[in-house]
């Protein structure tokens, strides 16, 4: 029988106590630690630092290229309804606009006049129209002509705009020189076309300019004038003066220049020449009016505001 020496014996029991004693002082450690960090936050730090789904970063905000590229040139950007927005500026001498178009229509412009430009949003540089709100609104209209290029028009005239803006002076048509027209006899229709209206009707510049020349000649009196840009214009033909024309003087499209002779019917010339060439009115005309007055009604009737 195995004996067991004092110094064992009391080894035995000690190991027996520490095995039996209770943790107090870690548990109470380990709660204050538990409530500290739940106190400031450390759980949830901790979760918002972990590769959990909803933990990503939050994307920046989109900012819209039309947005975008209109506010670059301090333009201040309008929602519109059926995808498109606008971009409107105040006039101001620092001003600077994105491209040529606006350029030329800020130049027509006083400072504090509003110019607006409408386009769709996913091709704003594909304008719908722009205005000038000075004095009077001018509303320009960027519209496809036939041969399916763009042009911008007034939307009060139907020109082209920039350009000359010619007014029939009897506000009758001309009459239609055909190409297989007979013009025997009548030499004179060679470089000039004829307007006919009733008796004494009155007769305007076609557009202002100033007096170079008046008098008479075989067929009435005549006046011409220049228009600037290399173009004239010389009626003939005229029954009586309005106001007898002074070499110098300025007119206006709503300066009556003369009268028809007093008959039923009556008729007379006009010559339009650009830098020195005569061309006819009806193709003049329809340079400066690219689009008709039913393709602008039509445009303006689908305008989506």
């Amino acid at each position: 029988m195995a004996v067991e020496f004092p110094t064992e014996i009391q080894r035995k029991k000690r190991k027996k106590r520490l095995q039996h004693k209770f943790p107090l002082v870690r548990i109470v450690f380990f709660f204050v630690l538990f409530v500290v960090a739940y106190v400031n936050g450390w759980f949830r730090m901790l979760v918002d630092k972990l590769p959990l789904p909803g933990n990503e970063e939050p994307a920046p905000p989109v900012v819209e290229e039309w947005i975008e590229g209109c506010t670059s040139y301090d333009g201040t950007p309008f929602e519109l309804k059926d995808g498109y927005g606008q971009c409107s500026w105040v006039v101001n001498d620092s001003l600077m606009l994105p491209n040529a178009f606006l350029r030329y229509v800020r130049n027509l412009a006083s400072d504090g006049a509003k110019i607006h430009w409408v386009a769709p949003k996913k091709d704003f540089g594909e304008a719908l129209l722009a205005v000038l709100e000075d004095s009077t609104r001018h509303v320009f209209l960027h519209m496809t002509r036939e041969d399916s290029s763009k042009v911008w028009v007034s939307s009060k005239t139907g020109c082209l705009f920039p350009g000359p803006c010619p007014h029939v002076p009897l506000g009758w048509s001309a009459l239609s020189i055909m190409d297989n027209f007979d013009f025997e006899g009548q030499e004179k229709l060679l470089s000039a076309d004829v307007f006919s209206g009733l008796g004494e009707a009155p007769i305007y510049p076609v557009l202002p300019g100033v007096v170079l020349e008046a008098g008479r000649d075989s067929l009435g009196m005549f006046v011409e004038l220049n228009h600037g840009n290399g173009i004239t214009s010389r009626m003939f033909g005229i029954g009586s003066w309005k106001m007898a024309p002074v070499v110098g003087r300025h007119l206006g499209v709503k300066d009556v220049v003369g009268r028809l002779s007093p008959q039923d019917s009556s008729s007379f010339f006009l010559t339009v020449r650009q830098n020195g060439l005569f061309v006819r009115w009806k193709d003049f005309y329809k340079s400066t009016h690219p689009v008709d007055s039913a393709q602008i009604a039509i445009f303006k009737k689908h305008l989506p505001f």
